[in-house]
């Protein structure tokens, strides 16, 4: 299939699920609303991901491509109902067109924690069969609230976020964590000051190096619970 990723900073990236991509010999094109290139034409592409990054979904003044972004993906899940996957600032992203709000964290979620599924069963969860023993890796400031949209179902949650997954009707889900973790991320994230800033004020350079070293451990079953949410996905967009 053809898969349109959109990026916000290139240290925030597609990361295991680039080869996934290769090993399945999808075409994907990484486009960024920054470069305030005309974006690609909807029709050229069956799915839509949008990637995380330091930026707030609040922050249009800030970043002003975020208008014509929110646009291009309110049309693609709501009117052309194509398969959407969001990761972190998408999964936010995919929130406010759905009708929630996106509000600051009281409690920001930064390192490896344990999210909780579900008990609710449902025929479109991207988290069929993954452990609530895996711990998945989280980096967020904001989150989702006030959705309620009846077209949703909230798939996982944590002891600090309500909404960590979701799926809006049989073709659009998102995800708050990051699965997409492998050997660079965290040090490429913190090459960002607002990124960095963020990690120091939650757990110090002591903690940052705890998790990096989390990763590093546990790198094999990490990869292996991306694997498994991007082949749900697959399934479920297939059935579609």
């Amino acid at each position: 299939i053809k898969i349109l990723v959109i990026n916000h900073v290139k240290e925030v990236n597609l990361g295991s699920y680039e080869a996934f991509f290769s090993s399945d010999k999808h075409d994907f094109k990484i486009f960024n609303f920054s470069s305030l290139e005309k974006p690609p034409s909807t029709d050229k592409f069956h799915a839509l991901w949008v990637m995380g990054g330091p930026m707030n979904v609040w922050e249009e003044d800030r970043y002003p491509w975020l208008i014509k972004e929110k646009l291009f993906i309110k049309n693609w899940v709501l009117k052309l109902e194509k398969p959407f996957f969001g990761i972190c600032l998408g999964h936010q992203l995919l929130g406010e067109a759905l009708g929630a709000s996106v509000i600051k964290s009281k409690n920001p979620e930064i390192g490896f924690k344990q999210i909780y599924l579900s008990q609710e069963v449902c025929s479109n969860n991207i988290l069929k069969n993954f452990s609530e023993e895996m711990l998945v890796l989280q980096g967020h400031s904001a989150e989702i609230s006030d959705l309620s949209n009846k077209g949703v179902t909230v798939l996982a949650s944590s002891k600090d976020c309500s909404i960590q997954a979701l799926s809006y009707l049989n073709h659009a889900f998102s995800v708050q964590f990051h699965p997409e973790v492998v050997n660079k991320t965290i040090q490429d994230w913190i090459s960002i000051p607002e990124i960095k800033c963020d990690f120091n004020e939650a757990v110090g350079q002591k903690g940052i190096s705890e998790i990096i070293e989390y990763q590093q451990k546990n790198r094999r079953s990490l990869i292996n619970a991306a694997k498994l949410i991007y082949e749900n996905w697959m399934n479920l967009i297939k059935k579609k």
